[in-house]
Formats: structure tokens, sequence, C-alpha cells
């Protein structure tokens, strides 16, 4: 099973290239935030591959009320009996992908005293592993969710051969 706490390995180009011309992606917010979500990988050591699957599956590659009104690719602070009203409102797409992806990297990927930027350090709060499987306990409600999020993942990955 693929860890989300190490980086995927892509240089910038190869991000820029799962995500050009990419149908689903019809507004382009994916293509456009290519190279900030390899800039949260390398800050937060996180695959950002597995950040931007979360954001395509949980908003149907941006085109969900949330993502298009609020800015938020992730359903990002929603909860089930009100999505919408619950989840944040971002200034923009990279403060929700920011957001996220120092949220994963703080409570959910890395045990608690794990190094994360500047004086900052994981709490490991909802840490039950650093795989998809591990991160879907405590961060989605869907059981299916840690599959779903990894079929996105491997679309992603299949687009650069």
């Amino acid at each position: 099973e693929m860890a989300g706490n190490t980086v995927s390995g892509l240089t910038t180009e190869e991000f820029i290239k799962v995500f050009d011309s990419n149908s689903g992606d019809r507004y382009e917010i994916f293509k456009n935030n290519a190279e900030f979500f390899y800039e949260m990988e390398q800050k937060y050591n996180v695959n950002g591959l597995f950040i931007a699957a979360i954001g395509v599956h949980e908003s149907g590659w941006g085109t969900s009320a949330i993502a298009r009104d609020k800015n938020n690719l992730f359903g990002y602070g929603a909860y089930d009996s009100s999505p919408y009203e619950s989840s944040y409102d971002f200034e923009d797409y990279r403060e929700g992908i920011e957001t996220l992806s120092k949220s994963m990297a703080k409570y959910y990927l890395n045990e608690d005293g794990v190094h994360v930027i500047d004086d900052e350090y994981a709490t490991g709060k909802y840490y039950n592993g650093s795989t998809l499987r591990g991160v879907n306990i405590r961060y989605a409600s869907d059981t299916a969710w840690c599959e779903r999020v990894f079929a996105t993942m491997e679309s992603l990955y299949a687009r650069l051969k």
C-alpha cells in the first residue's frame, strides 16, 4: 500500500504532464495548480498526487458546488449532515490545497512529534498509519474512500506512460 507521507518522486514537469489536457478537468483547476501540488509535496513531505487525487475524487474534478463556490476541492471541514454549509470557504484553490496538505502532514500521515515545517510538528491526532486505508479510518465516513482515491491516483500516474 502506498504511503501518503513520502513524496511521489515526480518532477514539476511530470506533475504538469499528469494534469495537461485531462478531459475530466473541465475548468482546468488541476492543470492550473499542477505546479502548486508539486510545491506542497516538497514543503510538507506529502505525496502531491495523493492530495490531488483526494481533490479529484471529492469535487468531481472541481465541478462540485463546494469546489465552484468555495474554492474547496476537498470538501474540507464538511460534515455529512450539512456538507455545503459546514465546508470551509477558501480565498482561492491554493489556500485549500495548502490547508489540506498541511493538515494531512500534521494530523493524519505522521506520528506525534514528526517535524512538519518550521517550528511545527505532527500531533498524530488522527494517525492510523500513513497509508490511504489508515487515513480513511478518521478522514472519510465512506469505507471505500481509500479504494476510490487510490484508483484516481493510479489513473493519474498512468498518464505518465
